[in-house]
């Protein structure tokens, strides 16, 4: 359970990539955690910072940090999802601040030594390593001295998930307390995940990095698949937006969200 297979993350999420990019415009949630992604990585590494986007996927995050003129470099294993991502950027102004280049998340080290100054990834691409670790090297020698990783991880409590437990289904409510990982259906292919706390997750980077700070998304509001909400229950939905937004930059609640974006610095 605990090897990553890059050939079926290449054809599991290739086959999610139009629906990702639907997703999009269509599910508020995944529109409120990108602009709160975006939030934090302006305020940590402002333009024309150079950036290297690891699982880029259809290539939104990449596009939309070239419009705010930063310098990107955008990886991604998955075929199609970068060929969206090439679409995307045919039709953008500031497709010269950006570079699309299909490479797994282990592959990071191969960029030359302080590269870059900052090194992103959102929405749980890395929870698709067994070993985050395996990273922390290679990527504090691309990194700039005192440059930034910033990603958005899964961690191992959701509140959303837990209760689940109230419909009777113990398995996806227990799914990321699973210290080994989980096999989870992509595109109809098996894609191994693993949950990380944020303890957990910088214990990975610690002789590298310092931990600067951790942002929680969806603790209390829906989380992606509850988008519904937004329709059917919009004053107490937006009633727990609110409530996110006073607690989410307090570290405790990292631990029970749907992601949390987390800020490490690279040891000088």
């Amino acid at each position: 359970m605990n090897q990553v297979d890059f050939n079926t993350v290449n054809t599991g999420f290739g086959r999610m990539a139009d629906e990702y990019d639907a997703i999009q415009e269509t599910n508020l949630p995944v529109k409120i955690m990108r602009e709160k992604y975006y939030e934090v990585v302006l305020n940590t590494v402002p333009p024309p910072a150079s950036l290297l986007e690891l699982n880029c996927g259809s290539g939104i995050d990449a596009v939309h940090f070239s419009k705010l003129g930063y310098k990107i470099f955008a990886t991604d294993i998955s075929d199609k999802m970068l060929q969206n991502a090439e679409s995307k950027n045919f039709f953008n102004p500031y497709s010269k601040n950006l570079t699309f280049k299909k490479m797994n998340l282990l592959d990071a080290g191969t960029f030359d030594e302080n590269s870059f100054d900052a090194v992103i990834s959102n929405l749980g691409g890395i929870n698709c390593i067994d070993n985050p670790v395996k990273i922390s090297k290679p990527l504090s020698k691309i990194i700039k001295p005192g440059g930034y990783f910033i990603a958005s991880v899964m961690p191992r409590f959701s509140f959303w998930e837990f209760f689940l437990l109230i419909k009777g289904e113990f398995e996806r409510a227990f799914r990321r307390f699973n210290r080994n990982g989980i096999i989870a259906n992509v595109g109809g292919e098996k894609v191994f995940v693993k949950y990380y706390s944020p303890k957990k997750f910088h214990s990975f980077f610690k002789n590298d990095f310092n931990l600067i700070s951790t942002k929680a998304l969806r603790i209390f509001a829906p989380p992606p698949p509850a988008f519904n909400w937004y329709n059917k229950f919009p004053h107490l939905t937006y009633l727990l937006d609110r409530i996110d937004n006073s607690a989410e930059n307090f570290f405790p609640f990292a631990f029970a969200c749907d992601f949390y974006v987390i800020v490490l610095q690279r040891k000088s």
